[in-house]
C-alpha cells in the first residue's frame, strides 16, 4: 500500500480531476454565454464553476471505474498508484456533482435540468455506456458540445452557441477516436469495444481522420456565411486546423507509438476553437 504525502494526495486530486480539462470546459460554457449575447460576469463565472465542477465528476467517476483499465492502459494515474483511495474519490466527485447542480440552480430552471441531466450521463457513460465504443465516444463528444450549450441556456440568444457546439462535437469526437488508438491494449483485454479494438487500429485512424478532416473543410464557414471576423478565422486556421493536421500525420505515420501525442496535441483545437469563435 501506498502512503501519499499531504503533497502527492493533494497533486493526484489534481490529476484525478484533470484540472486543466475542467478549466477548458468552464470557458466553454462562458464562451456559449458571451457568443449568445450574455455579457453579465458574475452569471459567466457561476456557468464555468458549475460546468467545471461537473466535469470534475465525470473525471474522478470515469478513473473510478476504470481502475482495472488504467492499470494497464495508464499505471502512472493516482487511483492505481494508490496515492488517492477509491472511496475517496467517489466523495469528492459525488460533493463536484452537488456542487455542479446546485450553482445550476442560481442560474436558471432549464440550467438545472441540464446539469441533473448531464451528472447523470457522465455516471452513465463510465459505468456502462463507455464499453459500448463508438456510442460511448459520441456521447461524450455530445456532453463536451453541451457545456457551450449549457451557457448559451442563460443568454438572450440561446440559439448562437449551437454553432460553436457543433465544432466542439466533432474535434470531441475525432479526439476520442485516437484515444481508443493510445488505449488500445487494455481495452481489448477489458471488453471496451473501441472502433480501435474491435476493428484494428487502421480503421481507427481512417475513422478520426474523416471526422477531423469534415472539421478542417467546415472551418471557414462562421467567417463566411455567419458573420465573424477575421480574428475567428486566423484562431481557427493557425490555432485549430493546423494542430488538428500535425495530429493526423502523426497517426497516419505510426498509429500506436504516436496515438499519445497526438491525443495531447488535440488539446489545442480544443482551447483555440473556444478562443477562435470569441474573438469572432
Amino acid at each position: 500500500m501506498i502512503r501519499a504525502t499531504g503533497f502527492d494526495a493533494l497533486r493526484g486530486i489534481g490529476e484525478l480531476l484533470r484540472t486543466g480539462n475542467c478549466l477548458i470546459i468552464g470557458v466553454a460554457a462562458l464562451v456559449g454565454y458571451v457568443v449568445g449575447g450574455g455579457r453579465d460576469f458574475q452569471t459567466g463565472l457561476v456557468l464555468a464553476l458549475s460546468v467545471a465542477s461537473l466535469g470534475g465528476w465525470g473525471n474522478v467517476i470515469n478513473d473510478y471505474f476504470d481502475l482495472s483499465v488504467d492499470r494497464v492502459n495508464k499505471p502512472w494515474r493516482p487511483l492505481v498508484r494508490g496515492v488517492v483511495k477509491p472511496r475517496e474519490a467517489l466523495a469528492l466527485g459525488s460533493l463536484l456533482a452537488v456542487l455542479g447542480v446546485f450553482l445550476s440552480m442560481l442560474v436558471s430552471p432549464l440550467c438545472t435540468v441540464t446539469a441533473i441531466a448531464a451528472a447523470f450521463l457522465l455516471f452513465l457513460y463510465s459505468w456502462q455506456l463507455k464499453r459500448s465504443g463508438l456510442p460511448g465516444n459520441m456521447l461524450v463528444a455530445s456532453l463536451s458540445a453541451l457545456s457551450i450549450v449549457y451557457g448559451g441556456l442563460a443568454s438572450p440568444r440561446p440559439s448562437a452557441s449551437l454553432v460553436p457546439g457543433l465544432y466542439a462535437f466533432v474535434i470531441i469526437l475525432g479526439r476520442e477516436l485516437a484515444k481508443g488508438l493510445e488505449d488500445v491494449r487494455g481495452d481489448t483485454a477489458t471488453g471496451i469495444r473501441t472502433v480501435a479494438a474491435v476493428h484494428g487500429p487502421r480503421a481507427a485512424v481512417l475513422a478520426c481522420a474523416a471526422v477531423l478532416f469534415t472539421l478542417v473543410a467546415i472551418s471557414p464557414i462562421p467567417a463566411l456565411f455567419l458573420g465573424y471576423g477575421a480574428g475567428y478565422l486566423a484562431a481557427a486556421l493557425l490555432g485549430v486546423d493546423l494542430p488538428v493536421l500535425y495530429a493526423l500525420s502523426l497517426l497516419f505515420r505510426d498509429p500506436l507509438a504516436n496515438a499519445w501525442r497526438a491525443t495531447r496535441v488535440l488539446k489545442i483545437p480544443l482551447f483555440m476553437g473556444l478562443v477562435a469563435f470569441l474573438l469572432g
